[in-house]
């Protein structure tokens, strides 16, 4: 089996990160290939980079997806995810939906602790979108990221336990995520400091993605999700190009 972990920011030490813990989460025999979008923001953190993350999503996808088994896009918000199910014929993974989705199985309310405020926007937002707010307790944010993005995870480790302490005393978590791809694997590292499970978007996405691989789905031929008839277009990617211009078959 092979999946290809999208990374939709630019920075490279975070696709790293998010693949040393994919390669972790994975059962033998799986194999995980990553890279970074070819354009876009340092780390995505609201809607307008989102939107620029979307595309390069799909432009990642279509340069690299090839002979992949299924895609897994590791920003969590999900950006493009809904697009690239569209647009390709294998399964297609969001770290968020994937995480949320594993918390909704684990527990009558979970919370979200990540980086910044305008994060915990958006992911309040994703979770209504995709259906799995009903169970959301909060989403706790740090007031302001003061370290790289690239170094968050140790440099801000206590400050985010803090938050998952809160989560549960003032909350009522009963599980909770560690929102954001440059925190991939701080959810195992801190989950034997606290008494509810932790979770992780990468983990469980791989894991998720994985299970779908081996149910076989069949690519969708009528509805929503059914990949759309061929259409002029100019100023794409060579390959997203390709796609978007030529008819299935």
């Amino acid at each position: 089996m092979k999946l290809l972990l999208i990374n939709p920011n630019i920075t490279d030490r975070v696709t790293e990160i998010m693949l040393e813990e994919a390669l972790r989460s994975a059962a033998p025999g799986t194999q995980v290939s990553a890279v970074s979008a070819p354009f876009g923001t340092q780390y995505v953190e609201n809607r307008a980079e989102a939107a620029i993350a979307a595309h390069a999503v799909l432009d990642a996808v279509a340069t690299h997806g090839q002979g992949c088994d299924a895609v897994i896009v590791a920003a969590f918000g999900d950006p493009g995810v809904e697009a690239v199910r569209e647009l390709f014929d294998m399964p297609v993974v969001g770290i968020s939906e994937a995480a949320f989705h594993m918390a909704w199985l684990l527990g009558r309310r979970y919370s979200v602790v990540c980086l910044t405020p305008r994060l915990r926007t958006w992911y309040i937002e994703c979770a209504r979108e995709i259906g799995l707010d009903g169970r959301l307790a909060s989403v706790r944010a740090l007031p302001r990221l003061d370290a790289d993005i690239t170094a968050a995870k140790d440099a801000a480790r206590d400050a985010l336990l803090d938050q998952c302490r809160r989560a549960i005393e003032e909350d009522q978590a009963e599980v909770l995520i560690v929102g954001g791809g440059p925190l991939a694997g701080l959810a195992r590292e801190i989950a034997h400091l606290l008494p509810v499970p932790v979770i992780d978007g990468v983990s469980c996405a791989v894991r998720l993605a994985e299970a779908l691989v081996g149910l076989r789905p069949a690519a969708p031929s009528a509805g929503s999700f059914a990949r759309p008839a061929a259409k002029p277009a100019r100023g794409l990617g060579p390959d997203l190009l390709a796609r978007i211009t030529r008819d299935p078959g």
